[in-house]
Order: structure tokens, then sequence, then C-alpha cells
């Protein structure tokens, strides 16, 4: 009966190992900024909409961040700034690639300068 309980906690170690504890909740995101300061947070695959609003808020770190777009599970979402941070764009999509390219875009349409991806991923 020992012998057969040794592969298992093998098994069961290795899967651990290899699959990292991930809540199966875990499917929201958020982008926040401060237009003022220029200042720009994000999360992903958090448990909730709120704590990932609150999560890209802190990560933020101005007294002004807002969330400018919140993102559901299995959606991508991307932010743009200009270097001064003063111009932003958000985007959410259902592809990396696409979020990415909605953001520029959406940065650049006050003419405000050249706009670059700051933060950019994709929620479980």
């Amino acid at each position: 009966m020992r012998r057969s309980l040794w592969p298992a906690a093998a098994l069961l170690t290795l899967g651990y190992t290899l699959f990292p504890a991930t809540p199966a909740f875990a499917e929201y995101g958020a982008l926040a900024w401060d237009r003022g300061a220029g200042k720009y947070g994000a999360s992903w695959n958090q448990q909730s909409s709120l704590l990932a609003s609150q999560t890209a808020i802190r990560d933020c770190g101005a007294s002004r961040c807002r969330v400018v777009s919140a993102l559901g599970p299995k959606m991508c979402g991307a932010l743009a700034t200009t270097e001064d941070g003063k111009h932003a764009g958000a985007a959410k999509r259902k592809d990396s690639a696409a979020a990415r390219l909605a953001a520029l875009k959406n940065c650049e349409k006050n003419n405000a300068g050249a706009c670059v991806i700051r933060a950019a991923n994709c929620n479980k």
C-alpha cells in the first residue's frame, strides 16, 4: 500500500511545481492613468473587477489616478502615452496586437505627439 502512495505524491508535487497557484477566478484587469502627473498603472488576472481597479490605481501611485479601462475575462488591454504622460489612449480587444494598435491610435487622436505602449497584457 505504501508504494502506491509515492507515485501519487510525486505527481502531485510535480503538478504544483509546473502549474503555479493562480486562482480559477483571476480574470479581471484594469488600466489607470493620472493626466496631471503623467503616471499610469495596470493590473492583470485579479480575482475581481474591484481588486483589479484598486491594484491598477495603487500601481499608478499618483493621487488622481483613475481607471481608464476595465478588462474582463480573456480580454487584452493596452495603454499608450506620450513621452510626458500627459496624453494617453487605452483599448481592450480579444488579442494583444489589436489592443496595442487601438491604444496607439486612441493616444494619437489629439495630435499630441508620438505615443508609446506603456502597459499591455491579457487576462486568462
